[in-house]
């Protein structure tokens, strides 16, 4: 008891009202640490709210250790109370930005359902208004901020906004790119979460999964692995978007190069058979023959590439149609008196010493694509 009354009472005593009630927030944010990051779980995912709630459990250990540490040095030089303002003004900021971010996402936001799990995608209104509350909010941070460590004197001179300046200009390159870039693509409203993209520069082939401030995560349509991809990178290069647009359904093909030899109506008979039977695998592509083209596309040297396009209702199942299509054709080729190999060019030496090619009958396929 004379322990409590000669230590701990007087160091209890000597605390600051802001550090008792920094103490006191800090208690209700733990309690409640749960139920305040499972509201960004029913608006987006799993794994988003985990981390939101790690970086809340991480504020109420920062207070915490700076409430113990006030209580435990008792010296003139040492600002408690300047570091409790600190700590209650961050966890003050990031709440009120984690609830705006909620609050935006769920009125302003679309559902998208993409590979089976319903998310909230942002669109250009909730994506403007999340920044300009990130502003606001960050503008008025840095400003309790200056006046609880009087830097106001400070900040009258060049010194500091020089070098903020300075600052914003050596890193600019690696963000403000990205970052503006990222605004456009969401502003466009022409890309979001769910598309099936393909960026021939980077050999990316996938669906986007989420554009964020300076990157654009994209789930790969071969390997399945996720792949991030600079903002700036889908507005510098070409980029291919593979969904619905007004101007009709979307459209995919397949190439066959079939020798020379095969008659116009066997080569189409042999693809309408082949656009059937891949239509009957799956629903992923329209049976129907007249959505059904067939062109004959080029006549090269060892044999002539016939087309055949087709309407893809799905466009990530775009690859496992493609799929479907070749191995139709492997399967119907017999049918048709055609083989699918490689056309080969055979060299015939004359007796006049001159030489004369002739191409073989037999056909190959291929992907528009090296997918």
């Amino acid at each position: 008891m004379e322990f409590w009354n000669t230590q701990i009472l007087p160091r209890l005593t000597s605390v600051e009202v802001i550090e008792w009630f920094t103490f006191g927030v800090n208690i209700l944010v733990y309690i409640f640490s749960s139920t305040i990051a499972s509201r960004y779980g029913a608006i987006q995912d799993e794994t988003r709210m985990k981390s939101r709630l790690r970086i809340l459990h991480g504020f109420n250990l920062v207070v915490f250790i700076t409430f113990i540490s006030s209580v435990a040095i008792q010296s003139d030089q040492f600002p408690a109370g300047q570091i409790s303002q600190s700590a209650l003004t961050l966890l003050c900021a990031y709440l009120i930005l984690h609830f705006a971010e909620v609050k935006l996402l769920a009125r302003y936001g679309t559902a998208s359902i993409v590979m089976g799990f319903t998310r909230r995608v942002e669109t250009s209104t909730s994506r403007t208004l999340e920044l300009l509350a990130y502003f606001i909010i960050l503008v008025g941070s840095v400003v309790v901020l200056v006046n609880i460590w009087g830097l106001k004197d400070s900040l009258q001179t060049t010194g500091v906004l020089g070098f903020l300046a300075l600052l914003v200009f050596i890193t600019k390159d690696y963000w403000m790119r990205d970052f503006l870039s990222g605004i456009l693509l969401i502003s466009s409203e022409r890309l979001g979460r769910g598309d099936v993209i393909a960026v021939p520069a980077e050999n990316v082939l996938g669906i986007v999964l989420e554009i964020r401030s300076r990157q654009t995560h994209v789930r790969d349509l071969v390997h399945g692995h996720d792949i991030m991809l600079p903002n700036a990178c889908l507005l510098t290069n070409r980029v291919d978007l593979y969904k619905r647009n007004p101007g009709g359904p979307f459209k995919d093909y397949v190439d066959f190069k079939i020798g020379y030899g095969a008659s116009v109506r066997t080569v189409r008979n042999f693809l309408q058979a082949v656009h059937k039977q891949a239509s009957e695998v799956g629903e992923d592509i329209d049976g129907g023959q007249d959505t059904l083209l067939i062109a004959l596309k080029e006549n090269e040297d060892h044999a002539a590439r016939w087309r055949l396009v087709y309407v893809l209702k799905n466009p990530h199942r775009m690859l496992a149609v493609r799929d479907a299509v070749n191995l139709a054709a492997y399967e119907l080729q017999e049918n048709f008196g055609l083989n699918i190999s490689t056309p080969t060019t055979h060299l015939v030496e004359s007796r006049g010493a001159n030489s004369a090619s002739t191409s073989s009958s037999v056909a190959s396929t291929k992907s528009p694509d090296k997918s």
